[in-house]
């Protein structure tokens, strides 16, 4: 009885020795071998995880609110149109997701307002810059094509900053507002397009590999719309000038700040 058990696990090591043997040979079925120096068709190469990107905007802002001192609600307020500039990595998860981290500058835009009190009305102006960072994430569609839409959704910080500012009455007399600094949470709704500039093949971040002698995708061209919402600025108090200065007005605040972006740059993967 052993030595017939030891007969049958014999062979059993046997079998399968002599499978692996043919499966190594094989190339895993393709249908060749490695004496005939036969090769997949699918030259397997590696997807991009890794990108860095640039970009800059034109944004216009709808009307804000301003409080002065928790007294006076603003009229006539506007924020001027704005450029700013920026980058950020990002990393693909797969063929359709990806994230990124973006920090830019907003450059400097003017705010514009009114209030009244008792007895006249003041006409108020100052600049307000911004750092904005976000942390994105955007869905990709697949299209096969040079051209893949996405959205995307962002959330972070803004720090506001405002210069110092003027506030002139009916009357001619004029005060002064301080400069001011604050940080607010900032969200972002994004659509746009990416177009390859550097060859065809699968989508960026897909694992999948590439066709023999196809370019891998490398630069994209990225064009969309991102709506922000970018929380409230503070400003510092308002100032009489006055041999003695007088405080009129205690840190005027922008709020509901709320931009609507044209995007345009470039997106480059790291292979």
């Amino acid at each position: 009885m052993i030595a017939t058990r030891s007969t049958l696990i014999v062979g059993a090591l046997a079998a399968l020795s002599a499978a692996t043997s043919v499966q190594a040979a094989d190339l895993g079925g393709r249908g060749g071998s490695i004496k005939d120096d036969a090769m997949p068709t699918l030259m397997q190469q590696s997807a991009a995880r890794f990108y860095v990107r640039a970009d800059g905007s034109y944004a216009t802002y709808d009307r804000p609110s301003i409080d002065i001192d928790g007294k006076f609600d603003g009229y006539n307020n506007k924020i001027d149109n704005a450029w700013s500039a920026g980058g950020g990595v990002g990393y693909y998860i797969n063929k359709n997701w990806r994230t990124d981290f973006t920090l830019e500058q907003r450059f400097n835009s003017d705010v514009t307002h009114s209030y009244a009190f008792a007895g006249g009305s003041s006409d108020g102006k100052f600049g307000l810059k911004s750092t904005l960072g976000l942390f994105n994430i955007y869905y990709d569609f697949d299209t096969r094509t040079r051209f893949t839409p996405y959205v995307g959704a962002g959330l972070g910080w803004v720090n506001h900053k405002t210069s110092a500012g003027t506030y002139t009455d009916g009357c001619g007399c004029t005060a002064t507002v301080d400069s001011g600094s604050n940080t607010s949470v900032a969200g972002a709704l994004m659509a746009g397009v990416a177009v390859n500039l550097t060859g065809r093949g699968p989508s960026a971040g897909s694992g999948e590999g590439y066709a023999g002698g196809e370019v891998a995708r490398n630069l994209y061209l990225d064009v969309g719309y991102r709506f922000l919402y970018l929380g409230d600025a503070k400003t510092g108090a308002i100032n009489v000038n006055t041999p003695l200065p007088v405080v009129v007005a205690a840190d005027p605040t922008v709020s509901e700040i709320h931009a609507h972006e044209f995007r345009v740059g470039l997106r480059y993967d790291f292979r």
